[in-house]
């Protein structure tokens, strides 16, 4: 046979439902294709723990030595090995807005490494165009709100007026309420200060010490370190996580149900094959021939599996989905790829000396 007529040959067999390929294709999308999905789900429930986590603030440490904090030091903080930001924070001179001159207004003065923070674990945070912060007083939501501030507006206030750079999110989730109904001032990080916030991520024990180098040694003693918020506890292991998944072994199950669809798509075609043998059709033909349809249905699964795979990459994936698509996509090839195995070890396995004993019980 040539190989003009064995693909001919294949083809006939695809169009006249011979293969019975529509089955098959739903059958290994239905099974490999969940395997996939679900290995997809759980990672992104790992990623999504983890954006969750940083979002509260439970990465960041807050160090505490009242005028024992050094504002250029802790600022440097920002550009260490793992600290993604790092800003110093004081208590400012509180003032009365005139929208509600009966309160005083809570007002901290932060370097700007810690308006950087706010943006990761407050949200909301404003910023110009190039990506650089507006200049003024940021205000948590709820004073935003009692206040009618927005960005860009001014804010008269007893001591003068205040332009509002931008509102950042404080929500009530166990965090530290330092900044929960407060206006921020931003400052030179030049001077001393009372707290130091630094945030490392991924969270790490060892590179969160390094807050320490922010204070003066002669106030070591009155120095107090807790996270900013400690309902989430003190770390989150997402390459743990990961490798600890029950989906983990996905790639491995999908290559056994591949390899058993394969070998039983061919099995049922015993007689037939055995028949093609008898007729005196080489078997590598035949094995050809059996290869290019499988690789058909399995080509129609893998399209139908695949685009549940990318709906479970992007729904609720706070990352890029490429990741959590090829994690998926790593199940569904070692799907495909024992399948058309599966196909040629059920064909080796066929001998004409048995067509007697296929008919008999076909």
């Amino acid at each position: 046979m040539r190989a003009r007529s064995v693909a001919s040959e294949a083809a006939r067999n695809l169009a006249t439902g011979t293969t019975r390929a529509a089955a098959l294709a739903l059958a290994f999308a239905a099974v490999v294709g969940a395997l996939a999905y679900a290995d997809v789900r759980a990672a992104v429930d790992v990623l999504r723990g983890a954006a969750e986590y940083r979002a509260s603030g439970s990465s960041v440490q807050v160090l505490e030595v009242p005028q024992g904090i050094d504002g250029a030091r802790c600022h440097a903080l920002g550009e260490a090995t793992g600290v993604v930001a790092a800003g110093a924070l004081r208590q400012g001179d509180p003032v009365r807005a005139l929208a509600m001159p009966s309160a005083r207004v809570t007002v901290w003065e932060a370097t700007p490494g810690l308006v950087d923070l706010l943006a990761d674990v407050g949200g909301d945070v404003a910023a110009t165009t190039g990506g650089h912060r507006a200049a003024g007083v940021w205000y948590s939501r709820d004073l935003a709100e009692t206040l009618g501030a927005r960005p860009g507006r001014d804010t008269a206030t007893t001591t003068g007026t205040a332009v509002t750079a931008g509102v950042y999110s404080w929500p009530d989730d166990g965090r530290a309420r330092t900044l929960g109904y407060a206006a921020l001032a931003p400052v030179a990080p030049m001077g001393v200060f009372d707290q130091c916030w630094v945030q490392v991520w991924p969270a790490d024990v060892d590179t969160a010490a390094v807050v320490y180098l922010a204070m003066d040694p002669a106030k070591a003693d009155q120095a107090t370190v807790s996270r900013l918020n400690a309902a989430y506890g003190a770390t989150y292991d997402a390459p743990g996580l990961l490798a600890r998944r029950p989906t983990a072994l996905a790639p491995v199950a999908a290559a056994i149900v591949g390899l058993v669809l394969g070998y039983l798509a061919v099995r049922t075609r015993r007689l037939e094959l055995a028949a093609a043998l008898h007729a005196r059709v080489p078997k590598p033909h035949l094995a050809w021939q059996q290869a290019l349809e499988a690789a058909a249905w399995v080509a129609a699964g893998l399209a139908i599996a695949a685009t549940a795979v990318a709906y479970a990459a992007r729904t609720g994936n706070p990352d890029p989905s490429d990741w959590a698509f090829l994690l998926g996509a790593r199940t569904l090839a070692a799907g495909a790829a024992t399948t058309v195995l599966g196909t040629l070890a059920g064909v080796a396995t066929t001998r004409e000396r048995h067509l007697f004993r296929y008919f008999k019980n076909r």
